[in-house]
């Protein structure tokens, strides 16, 4: 399998062949139990307003928007939930917890 750097500029369909999976969320937390992908667009006009800084060291990214609803019509001004309904981390949750662990000097794996 070719390994992907980081700041490696690939097709979408690479990635997902390469990967083996075809990716539909934004966040993906170790796909199948190892690696961990996040889809970014940083061109003009992007839904989205992340970026990266310091030379590829820091990745500023929004996350999961919640669900367009009825109670809900614009996503951008809901906190981001770190737990579905069911008690379980959210992408943005495991993401999250990972970033926390290696902060702490704990492994980043759960």
């Amino acid at each position: 399998m070719k390994t992907i750097n980081p700041a490696d500029v690939i097709s979408y369909i690479k990635m997902c062949s390469i990967e083996g999976v075809n990716l539909q969320r934004g966040m993906n937390f170790r796909l199948k139990g190892g690696t961990s992908i996040i889809l970014m667009s940083i061109r003009y006009g992007a839904p989205y307003a992340d970026r990266i800084e310091q030379d590829g060291k820091i990745l500023i990214y929004e996350g999961h928007d919640v669900p367009r609803n009825n109670n809900n019509t614009n996503p951008k001004s809901v906190r981001q939930p770190m737990l579905n309904p069911t008690g379980t981390l959210t992408e943005n949750g495991k993401f999250f917890q990972a970033a926390k662990r290696y902060k702490d000097g704990e492994s980043p794996s759960t």
